[in-house]
């Protein structure tokens, strides 16, 4: 799961510091940051919201001790946070890295 960004740093290093070719470099930098985002966005989903063991569910030591507003206000900045990982990774830095080519 990974080893795809590790595999998109990897190739986006390789395809700026080896190939000073602007078209390389246009093809390949677009796919960079959805090949980072996409396995992590649903791995912070799963371990942040799973229903018995999610680190940000009620009976997880992670925020169980806090007043209920306070555990909804959490959760509620998690998930705007993966909705902006989201949207940021596969719609705004393809855009950008195209714009700045």
């Amino acid at each position: 799961m990974f080893g795809s960004s590790i595999l998109a740093a990897g190739v986006s290093a390789a395809s700026l510091l080896l190939t000073p070719s602007l078209p390389v470099a246009a093809v390949v930098l677009p796919f960079i940051g959805p090949l980072v985002v996409a396995p992590w966005t649903p791995l912070c989903a799963c371990v942040w919201f799973h229903p018995e063991r999610g680190n940000l569910q009620p009976p997880s030591k992670v925020i169980g001790h806090l007043p209920a507003v306070f555990q909804a206000g959490v959760r509620w900045y998690g998930a705007l946070l993966l909705a902006l990982l989201f949207f940021v990774g596969f719609v705004v830095w393809p855009v950008m890295s195209l714009a700045w080519l």
